[in-house]
């Protein structure tokens, strides 16, 4: 049984033939050159309230009671299958929104009317996006399609629930993205793809799929909007048809214009020649100072034609490529010389009981032109490095001595003083007290001298102030804790003279 399914499955797959598409300009349009600058759309019939830009088709405005529509001026004669690829967006202020968008396929071209904007008792293929719930039914915003041969009139009070073929309940209203739609028709078979406008890139689901439909040949592709009560702006952003094939012979014969055709080009082209020749030269007439001669026109001079190009292209890469050649030849010749220097070097130095050797002139200033140090350059470094090394020892070693010699002398001072402390206390206290004596005798000479009675201030001798005592009593200290004999210089000043004073280690010489 698995193996019969399996069997099936190849010969379905095997019995699909490839679908070719082609895409026919004259029954579409789209963004971003939309419409033309008198806002009209190549090979298209804009009517109603519908405004073309070159962004969108506005079909109907967000206003009451507005409609448009836009048919296809030529009939779908290039082939019997198609492809419709439809962006539209619909949004309004409201939660609920009206009426809605329909895609026509008929066979005349549609007028204003009733029906979403276009007429009634259509013969055709009607697509209807709905927005309003007439029927009270909870099921809007709705996707409805409906077929027509001209005897029906459309239901709008039930929302054509008994007229539609097939449906599927779709939110397509204040989408971030544009609505996609696909509508493909080939072989009796109509299928309908709607993406959810959730995302730049559309994402399809099927929404319709209806078998055994047959459509009028040679019909005109529309779209059209209406709003009621409610209003919504409806506009048209990608209207994109494809004729399908199943063989490419039908496409390439399809791709060429008919005879007729062609020769209604030709001719028109011959025309606007001739036409344009006339003017050029009247306008040499009216002008001759103006106009150029031949070899100044000649556009040779000012583009350069396909071959030149080519040829100047190939020559401006080959000779790119030989400069780089170059720059790879000079590195590798420096890589080359660097690592022969390395080599003998390293040869040198396995041998056992070598002696190194001063290299070549050559070898050393092939090394310094590398960017290297030369042989003669490094011993001169390395015996400044060893000079250093010693100058810094010795005076290492010397200030070593320093220390100890230092240390040594401060722990003899502090062991002798702390051996005749007690007798040099009771010395210095006698020698401050004759210290003090002496200075009272020196000052009362000084007042009988000047005959200036006792108590009163002193006009031409400096009197002895406390700063003076503390002074003499700090020289005093510093001779006794040394030894042998001592000099202070004491300067005594007033305003006459300076005289200086010498003191010994006794104090009797005054």
């Amino acid at each position: 049984m698995e193996v019969f399914l399996i069997f099936c499955l190849i010969i379905t797959v095997l019995g699909q033939t490839p679908i070719h598409r082609k895409f026919e300009y004259k029954h579409s349009f789209r963004a971003p050159s939309l419409a033309q600058r008198d806002g009209s759309i190549p090979f298209w019939t804009v009517t109603g309230d519908a405004i073309a830009s070159g962004e969108q088709l506005r079909l109907a405005p967000s206003m009451r009671s507005r409609k448009g529509i836009a048919w296809n001026k030529r009939p779908m004669a290039e082939s019997d299958h198609f492809e419709i690829d439809a962006a539209f967006k619909i949004t309004g202020q409201g939660r609920i929104g009206a009426d809605g968008l329909a895609i026509w396929y008929t066979a005349q071209q549609g007028t204003l009317g009733p029906v979403f904007g276009a007429n009634d008792y259509w013969t055709g293929m009607g697509l209807f996006f709905d927005s309003f719930d007439n029927d009270n039914q909870k099921n809007n915003p709705y996707i409805a399609l409906m077929l027509n041969d001209g005897t029906r009139s459309y239901d709008h009070q039930t929302d054509g629930s008994q007229q539609m073929l097939a449906g599927c309940q779709k939110s397509f209203r204040n989408k971030p993205f544009p609505i996609h739609v696909k509508v493909e028709y080939m072989k009796n078979v109509l299928t309908v793809l709607v993406s959810d406008g959730m995302q730049a890139i559309p994402r399809y689901e099927l929404c319709i799929r209806a078998e055994n439909i047959f459509l009028p040949k040679n019909g005109y592709f529309g779209v059209s909007a209406a709003t009621g009560g409610l209003a919504d702006d409806h506009d048209i952003i990608d209207f994109s048809v494809y004729s399908l094939f199943t063989d490419q012979k039908n496409v390439e014969t399809a791709a060429k214009l008919p005879q007729e055709e062609k020769q209604k080009y030709d001719e028109e082209f011959e025309r606007q020649m001739k036409d344009y020749e006339k003017e050029h030269q009247k306008f040499k007439e009216q002008h001759p100072d103006k106009v150029k001669s031949d070899e100044e026109e000649d556009p040779s001079k000012f583009y350069e034609d396909a071959t030149q190009r080519e040829l100047r292209l190939i020559y401006e890469s080959q000779t790119t490529i030989y400069q780089l050649m170059q720059q790879m030849e000079q590195k590798l010749r420096d890589i080359q010389q660097q690592q022969n220097i390395h080599t003998s070097m390293l040869q040198q130095q396995q041998q056992p009981g070598a002696v190194a050797q001063q290299p070549a002139a050559g070898q050393a200033q092939a090394q310094a032109a590398v960017g290297g140090f030369t042989f003669q350059e490094k011993n001169e470094v390395l015996q400044v490095l060893r000079d250093l090394t010693s100058s810094i020892r010795d005076m290492k070693n010397y200030v070593n001595e320093i220390f100890t010699r230092t240390y040594n002398m401060e722990q003899r001072g502090i062991q002798g003083a702390a051996a005749s402390g007690g007798q040099q206390d009771a010395a210095v206290k006698q020698y401050l007290e004759n210290i003090q004596n002496d200075i009272r005798q020196v000052r009362a000479s000084q007042i009988a001298q000047s005959g200036n009675p006792a108590g009163r201030s002193c006009p031409n001798v400096s009197c002895l102030s406390s700063t003076f005592f503390l002074i003499a009593l700090m020289l005093q200290s510093i001779a006794l804790e040394s030894p042998g004999q001592s000099k202070i210089l004491l300067i005594h000043a007033n305003k006459q003279h300076l005289r200086p004073l010498t003191f010994r280690k006794d104090f009797r010489n005054y």
